[in-house]
Formats: structure tokens, C-alpha cells, sequence
């Protein structure tokens, strides 16, 4: 059967980068010298302050002392992305023992062991698609980076592959390369820190669709019990175990709401000036930039669809509950066990839901609106 470590096997990787990354808690132990613990606790600000703060914060400086109006627009769209990774790490940063409680919990919780070769099997697969997800999602936001990275080396003047304010001059061979190491560090550290938080807020998501999808295979399995004793017996197993993914289900939302809402408001203004800056900038009079900003665009999208689309599972397979529970065969029940899924199935009537802030529900329609509002700013600007 599976151990507690295969049961989160497609979010082990992410955590040791995030580790390293300074974005989730080192382990300490009380027989540690105290400035060993001192310096594990504090790593997270001596990495983030001096690279991810402080290059985003002279980001939003050259886009309100840059005396080009083009160029200051493109630092502010590029900035824009910053302010939602700054959210996802205070976020993670102030809800770290939350976030470290729940992920013990769905480790090594007994609630969740799985009970059979076939439930093995699929969570297996599953886990290894989810790796997959973010394996390209990872490469596509590097790619964007490094391409930018490569590109400028071509050209003829001292270009930086992402602005920001530089307090020398640093258009000469000298100085050049200290200014283009930083944006080169800095613009690595914020991708892999942004994919690493994002991976971590769906794998929530998703390891909860999973729950979800492993409760209506056990109510399904209702059907093949061989006595009345047993189907009652399993049916109150059926009852506690969703008591107690729903709980899962409200800390989940409290973690990553902040989350979830930061990426969608941003993204969808970036998408929007993204897409008109699209149109402004042609393919042929200056290919290499309509290239990246298209890679751009594609990861923005990206950003928003995922987590969108893991909250979308949990509501549908949620909500598949309800037909789990009519197609077992309550017909051949005797009376008291059929009033327990009469009222199970009032209980499923009150929809599950991932919510962004309180604002609105995280699925699928919400990834459509921003489609559309895209579509229409287009429109209306082109």
C-alpha cells in the first residue's frame, strides 16, 4: 500500500525548492545551537529582502522615474506580476504553520489511507500527472526569463532583459554585466518563487479533488457490501471521512484564498495590456519582442487556468457525491439505512465551493469571464 510520503509525492519536489528558496520553514530541533536556529528561522529575509523586495521594489521605482512613456508602461505591466508574487510569499510567510499543519495532516492523517491496490493505483497516477502540470509550467516561466536573458546579449546596445532602476550608469562594458546579473538573479529567484507558491496553492486544490474523488469510490463500493451490518458500518466510516474533508476543505479555502485572489485580479489586467500591446507591436517589424511577449501571455493565462481549473475538480467531483450516493443500492435497504441516505444526500444539497476572498468561486466560469473581458478590451482598444 502507499506510505505517508507517496501520499504527497507530487508535491515533495516543489517543497524542497521552497525550502531552499526561503519560502517554506526549515526543520529545527531543540538540541540545535541556538544561532544554528537563528539562522534557519531568518534565512527566508536575508535571501528575499536583498533580491526579491528589493529588485521589485527598484521595478516600480524606474516605472515612476522613467522618462519614456513606452518603456515605463512595459516595467509597470512586468511589475504588476511582482505585486502578486509579494502576496502569495507574505501569505505563505504569515500562514506557514497552517500551511505545514495541513500538509502533516493530509501526509499522515489515517483518515486518508488508501485501502485498496486499485485506490493505490490511481492515486499513484494521478500524483505523477500533477508532476507533469508543473514541470512545463516551470519550464515555461523560465523559458520566458532566459529568453529575454539570451536575447539581449544579441543586441548592440547596453540592454537590460527586464528594467529596472540602476542607481549607476551601467550602459558601458564595464559596468554593464553588474546590472544584468542582478535582473538575471533577481528575475530567476521571482520566477521559481512564483511557480514553487503556485504549485503549492493547486496542490492543495487538487489533493483535495482527490479526497473527493476517494470518497465517491467508497460510496460507490456501498453497493457490493454483502450484508445490511456491513453496509451500515460502512456508511458511518462514509460519513466521518466527509466530516472531515469538508473541515479540510474550509482550512484549504482560508490558506489560499489570498492567494488565488491576488493571481486572478492581477493576471487579468496584465492579460488585458498585454493583449493590446500584442496588437501594437507587429511580428515582423520586431519578432523577437512579440515572441516573448507572447511566451509571457501564454504563463499569465497559465496562472489563472490552473488554479481555476483544480478549484473547478473539487466542486465537481463534490457535487458527484450525490449520484454516488443514489446509485448504490438503497432500493434493497431496510428503512433506517435508508433514512441515513435520504439525509446524507440533504446534506450534499449545500454545494462545495472554493471561494477567492469572499469575492467569487474559483472554476472554470471565472477563467471564462476573464476570456471575455479580454476579448471585449481588445475590442474596444484595437
Amino acid at each position: 500500500m502507499t506510505t505517508q510520503t507517496e501520499r504527497t509525492d507530487a508535491i515533495n519536489w516543489v517543497l524542497r525548492i521552497m525550502r531552499l528558496g526561503g519560502l517554506w520553514p526549515l526543520s529545527t530541533s531543540r538540541e540545535e545551537p541556538p544561532v544554528l536556529a537563528f539562522l534557519k528561522v531568518n534565512y527566508r529575509y536575508a535571501l528575499h529582502v536583498p533580491i526579491t523586495f528589493t529588485f521589485i521594489g527598484l521595478m516600480w521605482l524606474e516605472a515612476f522615474v522613467s522618462n519614456n512613456l513606452e518603456q515605463a508602461g512595459q516595467v509597470l505591466y512586468m511589475s504588476l506580476t511582482e505585486i502578486a508574487l509579494v502576496v502569495k510569499i507574505l501569505n505563505i510567510w504569515y500562514r506557514s504553520t497552517a500551511a505545514r499543519r495541513i500538509m502533516g495532516h493530509m501526509k499522515h492523517s489515517s483518515d486518508y489511507a488508501l485501502q485498496s491496490e486499485q485506490e493505490h493505483s490511481y492515486w499513484q497516477q494521478q500524483q505523477r500527472l500533477f508532476k507533469w502540470y508543473f514541470y512545463l509550467f516551470l519550464l515555461a516561466s523560465l523559458g520566458v526569463v532566459y529568453s529575454s536573458c539570451i536575447g539581449v546579449l544579441f543586441l548592440h546596445d547596453y540592454e537590460l532583459p527586464f528594467d529596472y532602476f540602476v542607481p549607476f550608469e551601467y550602459r558601458n562594458e564595464r559596468r554593464y554585466y553588474y546590472a544584468y546579473g542582478y535582473s538575471l538573479i533577481g528575475m530567476t529567484v521571482t520566477s521559481v518563487s512564483n511557480v514553487c507558491l503556485d504549485a503549492l496553492g493547486c496542490y492543495f486544490l487538487f489533493h483535495l479533488s482527490l479526497l473527493y474523488r476517494l470518497l465517491g469510490y467508497r460510496v460507490r463500493g456501498l453497493q457490493y457490501t454483502a450484508s445490511e451490518v456491513e453496509f451500515k458500518e460502512k456508511l458511518v466510516i462514509v460519513f466521518k471521512l466527509h466530516n472531515r474533508i469538508r473541515n479540510l476543505t474550509v482550512q484549504i479555502e482560508t490558506l489560499v484564498s489570498p492567494y488565488v485572489l491576488s493571481q486572478i485580479v492581477l493576471s487579468a489586467f496584465i492579460i488585458c495590456f498585454s493583449g493590446y500591446r500584442l496588437q501594437h507591436v507587429g511580428i515582423r517589424a520586431n519578432p523577437g519582442q512579440f515572441v516573448s511577449m507572447l511566451q509571457f501571455l501564454s504563463v499569465m493565462v497559465l496562472e489563472i487556468f490552473l488554479p481555476c481549473y483544480f478549484g473547478n475538480e473539487v466542486t465537481v467531483y463534490a457535487h458527484q457525491l450525490t449520484n454516488d450516493v443514489y446509485n448504490t443500492n438503497w432500493l434493497q435497504c431496510d428503512k433506517r439505512s435508508r433514512q441515513l441516505l435520504i439525509a446524507y444526500m440533504e446534506h450534499l444539497k449545500k454545494p462545495t465551493k472554493i471561494r477567492a476572498g469572499y469575492f467569487f468561486e474559483v472554476g472554470l466560469p471565472i477563467f471564462v469571464k476573464v476570456d471575455i473581458r479580454y476579448a471585449v478590451f481588445t475590442i474596444l482598444y484595437s
